[in-house]
């Protein structure tokens, strides 16, 4: 009998115009293998039996607040539940759009990374800021392609950042210190939002208000680029994003160098240190210089799949990542290909479907 794996449809389009879905690409390669895919609605009332008929669920999830946050529910719910193998799993999710999770993790796990602390309180916040050494980067734990990631120059900037997050909170950092006639047009706005019915500081299906905590982290200067590196299994793609013009965040700018001469082997190392200590089916690193050394700055389960697909090789890890031997594969390959081939790899399978694993 054929292996059945359940699902779930997902699309996104790029600010390049890139159109992207996985379960496109996982229901063509099924069928070209012998699997049974199950396209299913997750937001269905009957999700739970459709899925139960089968095999494996997968679902990618796009960092969308709605979107994400079901899926993590659901994912734990037939991983934990039911037994089943899903895609992404608990290792391979729980950190998705939580840098505050993230930084106890690396922390924890004694990975390197810029000097970070998050701050509970107003009272703690405000002594930090006191003492600070400016710039420092403020960050929201939710937001992709740099949205809620800011460098705060001085005391009166930090203030206000922290009337926000220990105020009304925040559900974005795109609007940061202004003059008082903008603060009163923000106000105003705000207002006028508020009368017609609508919470101007709310959550919505796109964002979730954050409050309560304030999470900084060192500013490295001299980082024109940072070093992506995708671990899928044992492949590591790897690729410099140069910074936005004028400028300190390379993500989202688009700017991008695939050529694997310029990226270091120990920030591959370090990528595949990260990976191995998550156990994670796959995870996208981002890899800075403090000094000479790579660091980690954050980590994320969504990635664009055509910065993954175009460059031109990957790296293979044989053993640890401290001292394995790294092997250069030449040729490009799609992200969801290499998800899919060690997915179902990994499941009890008629020998048709063996061919994935290579």
């Amino acid at each position: 009998m054929n292996l059945k794996i359940a699902i779930q449809h997902d699309e996104f389009t790029h600010h390049n115009g890139e159109h992207q879905s996985y379960s496109d690409r996982w229901l063509e390669l099924a069928g070209k293998f012998g699997i049974q895919a199950v396209p299913v609605d997750a937001f269905a009332a009957d999700v739970m039996e459709m899925i139960s008929g089968c095999d494996a669920f997968m679902w990618r999830p796009s960092p969308l607040a709605s979107d994400r946050l079901y899926a993590m529910r659901l994912l734990y719910a037939v991983e934990k539940g039911l037994g089943m193998s899903v895609f992404p799993d608990l290792n391979s999710s729980w950190h998705f759009e939580d840098k505050v999770g993230q930084y106890y993790f690396l922390a924890a796990a004694g990975i390197p990374i810029p000097a970070t602390r998050v701050y509970w309180t107003r009272q703690q916040a405000e002594q930090f800021c006191d003492t600070a050494t400016y710039p420092f980067v403020l960050k929201l734990a939710t937001g992709y392609q740099s949205s809620n990631v800011r460098l705060v120059r001085n005391r009166d900037d930090a203030q206000y950042y922290i009337d926000k997050m220990f105020g009304t909170g925040a559900v974005s950092l795109a609007y940061g210190p202004a003059s008082p006639f903008r603060l009163l047009l923000r106000r105003l706005r705000a207002t006028s939002e508020t009368l017609q019915g609508r919470n101007p500081n709310g959550s919505t299906a796109q964002v979730e208000l954050q409050y309560g905590y304030f999470l900084v982290q060192e500013f490295l200067p001299g980082n024109d680029f940072d070093v992506r590196v995708t671990v899928t299994g044992d492949r590591a793609f790897v690729f410099r994003r140069f910074n936005r013009p004028n400028d300190f965040r390379a993500s989202g700018s688009g700017r991008i160098d695939w050529n694997p001469c310029e990226v270091g082997e120990d920030a591959v190392r370090l990528a595949y240190r990260v990976a191995r200590q998550l156990q994670a089916q796959t995870v996208a690193v981002d890899v800075l210089r403090r000094g000479t050394k790579p660091v980690i700055g954050e980590l994320t389960l969504s990635y664009a799949s055509w910065a993954v697909r175009d460059c031109p090789g990957h790296w293979v890890l044989h053993g640890s990542p401290e001292s394995g031997r790294l092997e250069w594969v030449e040729g490009s390959m799609e992200p969801a290909d290499a998800i899919f081939a060690d997915f179902v790899a990994k499941l009890p399978q008629p020998s048709s479907t063996s061919a994935l694993a290579g």
